[in-house]
């Protein structure tokens, strides 16, 4: 995975177009920060744009540094932006709606999938065992197929969410964490 880290540009003589920007940042490159990233609502004006570009703009507007991996920013579209908002719910509008996730971790901007992939593995495992156990005959047809259903219905819940949100609240996470550990709980059960 190629990750690009968009950092914030304040000084001319430091970055004179935000092609620099991007690729030093590309190349892995550390660039100065002129300014911290500013925690308060700031107003924003961003017309629909590629993804990646509105990213590098927040990075500029807001000073807060955004980690992303190109391959899954390419193609994607952020709507436009205009308004008052704090930078987390400023970077959470301009995802909305691509099935990316923004995360943030003391202070440290990421744009991924890590939540949807976690759930995925999740769900490809219960599936597996409830194959296992239909094949073993330790769980009926019927039972494999309600377990089944519940993994189709988490799965499209949380790929909903995600897309519709630009994030998985921490409620979110731990309900589908009890839903996985009833699930296993079922299938340790039937012995498998």
């Amino acid at each position: 995975m190629r990750y690009q880290r968009f950092a914030p540009a304040f000084r001319k003589r430091h970055f004179h177009a935000a092609g620099l920007l991007f690729a030093a940042a590309a190349a892995g490159v550390s660039l100065p920060a002129n300014a911290a990233c500013q925690l308060q609502a700031m107003t924003y004006d961003y017309p629909e744009q590629r993804l990646d570009q509105a990213l590098q703009q927040f990075a500029h507007t807001s000073g807060c540094p955004v980690e992303m991996d190109n391959a899954l920013v390419e193609g994607h579209r952020a709507q436009a932006l205009s308004g008052s908002f704090t930078p987390d719910a400023a970077l959470i509008q301009l995802v909305r709606g691509s099935g990316l996730e923004v995360h943030l971790d003391n202070g440290h901007y990421r744009v991924n999938q890590s939540d949807r992939e976690r759930i995925n593995d999740r769900i490809e495992t219960l599936r597996y065992r409830v194959e296992s156990a239909r094949n073993d005959e330790t769980l009926s047809p019927a039972a494999a197929d309600a377990l089944d259903a519940q993994l189709d219905a988490i799965a499209a819940q949380s790929d909903q969410l995600i897309t519709e949100q630009g994030f998985l609240s921490a409620a979110e996470k731990a309900s589908y964490e009890r839903l996985f550990a009833w699930l296993e709980g079922r299938l340790t059960a039937a012995g498998t």
